[in-house]
């Protein structure tokens, strides 16, 4: 019984070890995964001080941000700025909820934008461009997007007062 006793307590040690292991080991990740965000929450930051607008962050290889604008509104001057930057539009959508747009730059990178309507008439705003994404292009396709919109708004109002018997 005591050579039972003594193999037990040697399994319990080694469990009490490796589980220690795994929580170091999981808390360091962590630790490292946070400074990650950190870094690139602070470099969105600092993007978004340089557009001029208050919330703006470059995460995991997109654009984030918001704007003051109905998802229809950002998807017409959306289409406006590809044209401008000759980008190609692959394809393009919207509603009162949502909108979409895709297009492929001269060397074939894709540009996607994705719009999601928020509360207050603001949109959350996506944009990414390429597979890993790139941050300077899609600060550019963004000013080009807010230089388009109050005009692209105006239009969206004109075309759904039309609508209206």
């Amino acid at each position: 019984m005591a050579a039972n006793g003594k193999i037990v307590t040697n399994c319990v040690k080694r469990s009490v070890v490796g589980r220690s292991m795994v929580l170091v080991m999981t808390m360091a990740v962590g630790l490292m995964m946070t400074g990650c965000a950190f870094l690139w929450l602070g470099a969105g930051v600092v993007t978004g001080a340089a557009v001029g607008v208050g919330v703006t962050a470059y995460v995991d290889g997109k654009l984030q941000t918001r704007m003051k604008a109905d998802p229809r509104t950002i998807e017409k001057a959306s289409v406006k700025a590809f044209e401008v930057m000759k980008i190609r539009k692959v394809s393009s959508s919207s509603s009162a909820a949502d909108a979409e747009v895709i297009g492929r730059t001269v060397e074939d990178k894709k540009v996607a934008i994705s719009v999601n309507a928020e509360e207050n008439d603001e949109s959350s705003v996506f944009i990414r461009v390429g597979t890993f994404g790139d941050q300077a292009f899609s600060l550019k396709v963004y000013d080009e997007i807010n230089k388009h919109l109050s005009d692209s708004k105006s239009e969206l109002e004109k075309e759904l007062k039309n609508k209206k018997p």
